[in-house]
């Protein structure tokens, strides 16, 4: 009767693949439960294959749960960055080249030119002369004060030192260069009121010439100062000193200076001007400028147009006696 009532059950589809489903449960409990006593149980090590490209394998031990895996930048070794010091700024702009002055060629191409000029007052009232102008090596510069211009010609590093006779007690001196630069510089020059000084300008070369006949000397003698014997700078009253300006290039001058401050003779300086008759300088018009100070610290200022004698009269000397007044001297 049993037999026959679970075999009726066992035709029930539905009793049946609830049979089923029961004994496939038992079955893998059964096997779960073979794992964890014969594999988990065990103290062998696992390996994990590495989860990315950049980790290495991870070993745990089997009673343990796996570890997060490792990431890159664990693995770095610590840098040791190096002390900083200011000489080690790194800025965006970098240093700009130190161009010496005194060398044209160092002077980039289209840079504008950096003209420099610097003036300062010497001894018997002369100024000292200092310019730079690297961008015009052997060009000539124009030296104008008080109606008198002087041209001098750069050397090859567009250097010039030189010495000017002031004419005045504030002079101010302007130089016009080749580029169409132009530098003024002024300075007080207190020396002047105690020298008498006559100067002789002109364009060309070498055709006027100053002579000073001091203590009433006589010419070709002692005391005749020309630019064969132009004396020595002097402050004591004894002689006078002739200095001629500029290069042949352009414009030249001849100034004569007598310090008077302390003059221990009395007498008088008798001034002309000359002019030789050459080849060069036959049949020509010579124009000229005489300036001269006088006791008040003006300028007297003269100009004259010189006709030259024909050239038949090679070697003739052209005098010009009235061009200045004599200096006076009084012993003190």
């Amino acid at each position: 009767m049993l037999t026959t009532e679970a075999g009726l059950i066992l035709r029930d589809p539905a009793i049946r693949r609830r049979a089923i489903l029961g004994v496939s449960v038992m079955i893998l409990a059964f096997s779960a439960g073979h794992i964890m006593q014969n594999v988990l149980a065990r103290d062998t090590n696992l390996a994990v294959r590495g989860l990315t490209p950049d980790a290495g394998p991870v070993v745990h031990e089997g009673t343990r749960a796996p570890g997060l895996p490792v990431p890159p930048a664990a693995t770095l070794t610590p840098f040791q960055a190096p002390d900083f010091t200011p000489g080690d700024r790194i800025t965006d702009d970098p240093p700009l080249p130190e161009l010496p002055l005194e060398d044209a060629s160092a002077v980039p191409m289209g840079a504008p030119c950096r003209i420099t000029v610097d003036a300062s007052a010497g001894d018997a009232g002369v100024i000292w002369l200092e310019v730079a102008a690297p961008c015009l090596p052997e060009q000539t510069v124009n030296v104008a004060q008080d109606g008198m211009h002087v041209d001098w010609r750069l050397d090859a590093n567009g250097r010039l030192s030189a010495d000017l006779p002031a004419l005045s007690v504030a002079p101010s001196v302007t130089l016009r260069f080749a580029d169409g630069s132009v530098e003024t510089v002024s300075l007080p020059m207190p020396d002047v009121r105690n020298v008498s000084r006559v100067a002789l300008t002109w364009d060309g070369p070498q055709i006027l010439g100053l002579n000073a006949l001091e203590y009433d000397a006589a010419y070709g003698g002692a005391g005749h100062v020309h630019s064969g014997a132009p004396g020595q700078v002097e402050t004591d009253g004894s002689r006078g000193f002739l200095m001629q300006l500029g290069d042949g290039s352009g414009a030249m001058a001849q100034v004569y200076t007598f310090p008077r401050s302390d003059s221990s003779r009395r007498g008088a300086v008798h001034l002309s001007a000359e002019a030789e008759v050459t080849s060069e300088t036959c049949g020509r018009l010579t124009v000229a400028t005489a300036i001269q100070t006088d006791a008040f610290g003006g300028l007297m200022k003269r100009d004259v147009t010189l006709s030259m004698p024909s050239c038949d009269n090679l070697g003739d000397i052209v005098s010009l006696t009235t061009l200045f007044r004599e200096i006076r001297l009084a012993a003190r």
